[in-house]
């Protein structure tokens, strides 16, 4: 015999970008949402979240993640040091951090040694309370590329499939591949394109065969442009640094990103968090050059933003000092730097994120038919984006799993 919950709304933010709806009632039966109706009495025999002084949204969507890394100071350290079993602890605490922050699904884009894909299985096998999660297990890169620490390097397009099809084995589903250089990997060219369009593309059609998406990560605009034709499904960081010095916008490329719905993950918060935690005679002279180039990789994001390319929220959570509950300062950002509305911002976190995900059928909005992954929120995020730091409750599948911050499970 299943339950019918009635959760009421004193405000209703769908996860579409339309307006919100104000004194909802949202219908879940079998983990499901079965109705929307204007809020009134419940059936008698229905449980009743109480949520009508509060704002109800669709959980939100971090779509970049890296559970084994520390988000410490030095997380490259950490994981040199600790072996896969410890990885698979630091990883569980990461998950239950960014699922009581209201983060219901996360796609993790680099782990090591399979770990990912045991926590994925174990919450979805009930053993943990954790986030949905995607994981691309070990990230595809040139020989000594960019974090070529985590296992999986390939040079030409023979190897890139079979390194694609490496981690589809292992039980990837989803797919990343190192476009450009990174900052954390010393000896990288962040401006630089780590393999041509081709290569990319090989990856990228292992990726459809197996209905997976797939995200380049791409610092500098040759990367950028070279995965756009490839055709991958997110960039991320996606910085539009020039081969030598400076910002380099590509708007051919970006309309191209456009017009195919390729998404940007901007990651914007990887840079504010090491600025407030990290002494300025400390950092690193990658960390030194992006934040003296933000200003303009931010009037890249706009222009793009302009041109209609989605936007879509990944925090990077795992390095310096990017906890796994931030992904609600990261949609701040999207309102505070970049010029987003807070309806648009919520989008990117929700609709537009499930999209870019491939999950758009079963997450991202509050409709019927789709799971009832939906949190709820003190005061009004549409007018206050800020409010999102105030999730009082988080629901998977209809079921209470966080309440106040606190997992439970």
């Amino acid at each position: 015999m299943t339950t019918l919950t009635v959760i009421r709304a004193g405000r209703l933010i769908d996860g579409s970008g339309a307006a919100v709806q104000n004194g909802r009632s949202v219908y879940v039966e079998d983990g499901r949402i079965v109705g929307i109706e204007p809020a009134g009495e419940a059936p008698a025999d229905a449980e009743v979240i109480d949520a009508s002084v509060s704002t109800v949204l669709p959980g939100l969507i971090d779509g970049h993640v890296h559970l084994v890394f520390s988000a410490g100071a030095n997380p490259l350290g950490d994981l040199g040091v600790e072996d896969d079993q410890r990885l698979l602890l630091r990883s569980v605490a990461a998950a239950r951090q960014a699922l009581g922050a209201g983060v219901t699904t996360v796609r993790d884009l680099g782990g090591r040694g399979g770990v990912t894909f045991r926590l994925r299985d174990a919450i979805t096998a009930g053993l943990i309370t954790g986030p949905r999660i995607l994981a691309a297990g070990s990230p595809i890169t040139i020989t000594g590329g960019h974090c070529y620490f985590l296992g999986l390097e390939a040079d030409d397009e023979a190897g890139v499939r079979a390194a694609a099809r490496s981690q589809l084995k292992a039980g990837a589903n989803c797919l990343k591949i190192m476009a450009t250089g990174g900052r954390m990997t010393p000896g990288t060219n962040v401006g630089r394109a780590q393999f041509s369009v081709a290569e990319i593309h090989a990856a990228v059609d292992e990726a459809r065969r197996a209905n997976v998406p797939i995200a380049a990560h791409a610092l500098g605009t040759d990367g950028i442009r070279n995965a756009t034709q490839a055709g991958v499904d997110t960039i991320e960081h996606c910085s539009w640094l020039g081969t030598t010095a400076g910002v380099e916008f590509d708007e051919a490329t970006a309309a191209h990103m456009a017009e195919q719905g390729t998404a940007a993950e901007p990651t914007l918060d990887t840079i504010v968090g090491p600025m407030k935690n990290t002494a300025s005679g400390d950092m690193s002279a990658g960390l030194r050059e992006h934040i003296t180039l933000r200003p303009e990789i931010i009037d890249c994001l706009r222009r793009m933003l302009q041109l209609g390319v989605p936007l879509v929220t990944g925090t990077d959570a795992g390095v310096s000092w990017t906890p796994f509950d931030s992904l609600a300062r990261e949609i701040e950002l999207l309102v505070t730097e970049v010029g987003m509305s807070p309806l648009q911002a919520i989008q990117s976190a929700t609709g537009t994120a499930a999209r870019a995900l491939g999950l758009a059928d079963r997450l991202g909005t509050v409709a019927v038919g789709r799971i009832a992954d939906l949190i709820v929120v003190d005061g009004d995020p549409s007018m206050d984006i800020g409010a999102l730091r105030q999730v009082r409750l988080v629901l998977q599948a209809g079921q209470v799993v966080a309440r106040d911050g606190q997992v439970r499970g």
